[in-house]
């Protein structure tokens, strides 16, 4: 299946809430997501997972925001997958994502140090591996982070948090769809709409 070029439209502003492993070759990135139905209010749940299958590669990079300098500190190693779970559900604060671009875009991981916090080799880059970066600004009661990540897979699914597959073209008609009534100023999306919404389900 042909990974939508459109996704990175569904992923801006999102919020990435974890990183978990699949069955496979295959993880999980959960999140919490700008989405809008055809007919209706948004949906209270804002849950969605992006499920990468054939991953070859993810690296993980996990930095401290140091107050009063430029750059962030140096790696802090997370010794797996669950380290970084047990890092998500530590948080007090969560930042969006921005920028619009996350797919294939090597230059957004050219800053990175040689070694990072981790990296985990689950098969061979085949023909047609994608690239996803991902990364959460964030804090925890021992202060604030940077969490960053890149996926390299060749296949994406969706889901809901409840395991109700999503079709991948759906999540990004949803993101699309929020986007467009945002900049067309459609009411349901409007700040006031916003802040009358419920507080979505957590991951945890």
């Amino acid at each position: 299946m042909a990974v939508p070029d459109e996704l990175e439209v569904a992923l801006n502003e999102a919020t990435v809430a974890g990183l978990r492993a699949e069955p496979g070759a295959a993880v999980s990135l959960l999140l919490h997501v700008l989405a809008l139905p055809e007919e209706g209010p948004p949906d209270p749940d804002t849950r969605r997972a992006l499920v990468f299958s054939g991953v070859s590669r993810v690296r993980v990079l996990l930095r401290r925001d140091v107050p009063g300098e430029v750059d962030y500190g140096p790696a802090l190693r997370l010794a797996d997958l669950a380290a970084v779970e047990e890092f998500f559900a530590s948080l007090t604060r969560t930042g969006d994502l921005y920028g619009w671009e996350f797919l294939d875009a090597p230059d957004l991981v050219a800053d990175w140090p040689a070694e990072v916090s981790l990296d985990l080799t689950l098969g061979p880059a085949g023909a047609g591996t994608r690239s996803l970066y991902w990364f959460n600004e964030c804090g925890t009661a021992d202060g604030s982070f940077c969490i960053e990540g890149l996926v390299e897979f060749t296949d994406v699914a969706a889901r809901r948090a409840d395991g109700t597959p999503l079709a991948i073209e759906d999540f990004v008609a949803d993101g699309r769809r929020w986007w467009d009534a945002f900049h067309g100023g459609d009411p349901r999306v409007s700040p006031a709409a916003q802040r009358a919404l419920p507080a979505s389900p957590s991951w945890r």
